[in-house]
């Protein structure tokens, strides 16, 4: 997984999709583990492959609290893990740790440690064909492989294809020489005088009417893409919060947004990318048996409005 996974999760996102969900994940995807943990016994292990930062081990934390059971939880990823456990309110019964820059494709574990290994919106980002004989390695004898992944046609996928192919168009690249090409043009604004003077200024009017082109063009494209994209927020704050800001603060805003919108691009396509369709399952679970292991249930995940979300996937550990 590249190096922007360290980035966004330093930006405290609990999801690997950002504001498609607020907090934790919750609703269903919260309830689809439940029958998971509850099938726990005492004194249980558990380790989370691809953790993020940490939202399904601080889920089974809190699912226990209350409860007379006591466990383990370990939760890795190859990125940074930005979540602080210091500050947050534990149950104390469940024993909770992150480990970052850990590989799923080799883990450190020895061999039949876990009770149970999860995975949610993660695994899939690795290589299958290490990783899953990994998990299965590291399982107890009896143990369960519960994963979570990215369904090829889920409303998640969808709405995130959506934006990426919006930040992926060349006329993302010219809007920002557009705007590049007009604060320079506008130079450090100080007062209405200077707006008026600008406001008169050819050249000025027209690159902004090229942009305001550029934009509609977009829109026409995919206007509810667009709106997710952010990329109209960046530019809203550069010419409205920022209309006053020197010409390098301007500058150095813009380099930044463009950096945003590029690291978006690059993860988005990494998520459409590690979504499976029936056939990369099929793949996934050719080898269960040469590892000791059989499917138990595959199932797609729908909300209340029946749209997808993702594919449940539970592999059981024979030997």
């Amino acid at each position: 997984m590249s190096h922007h996974w360290d980035e966004y999760w330093q930006q405290g996102h609990l999801t690997s999709f950002g504001d498609s969900f607020s907090g934790n994940y919750s609703g269903v995807l919260e309830t689809n583990w439940h029958q998971d943990f509850n099938a726990l016994a005492d004194n249980f292990k558990v380790l989370d492959l691809a953790t993020g930062n940490g939202a399904l081990p601080l889920l089974l934390n809190q699912h226990f609290k209350g409860a007379n059971k006591k466990g383990e939880v370990i939760g890795v990823d190859l990125a940074q893990i930005n979540t602080n456990l210091d500050e947050l309110a534990l149950n104390e019964q469940v024993r909770l740790s992150l480990l970052s820059h850990i590989d799923c494709s080799s883990l450190s574990f020895e061999d039949s440690s876990f009770d149970l290994v999860i995975s949610q919106y993660g695994l899939e980002y690795s290589d299958l064909a290490l990783s899953i004989p990994e998990a299965i390695r590291v399982l107890k004898p009896g143990g369960r492989l519960s994963l979570v992944t990215h369904h090829s046609r889920s409303m998640i996928i969808n709405r995130n294809r959506r934006i990426l192919n919006v930040v992926s168009q060349h006329s993302i690249t010219k809007v920002f020489e557009t705007i590049e090409a007009l604060i320079l043009k506008m130079g450090t604004l100080t007062n209405a005088e200077d707006v008026q003077r600008i406001k008169q200024d050819i050249e000025c009017e027209q690159l902004r009417h090229q942009l305001n082109q550029e934009i509609s063009t977009l829109a026409q494209s995919d206007e509810e893409g667009l709106k997710d994209s952010e990329l109209l927020t960046y530019v809203a704050s550069l010419f409205q919060q920022g209309l006053f800001w020197p010409l390098a603060k301007k500058q150095q805003y813009l380099a930044f947004a463009r950096q945003q919108i590029e690291t978006l691009r690059d993860r988005l396509g990494e998520l459409v990318e590690a979504s499976l369709d029936e056939l990369a399952l099929s793949a996934m679970l050719a080898n269960l048996i040469e590892l000791g292991a059989n499917l138990s249930s595959i199932n797609q995940i729908e909300d209340n409005a029946g749209q997808v979300l993702g594919w449940k996937i539970v592999i059981n550990k024979t030997i």
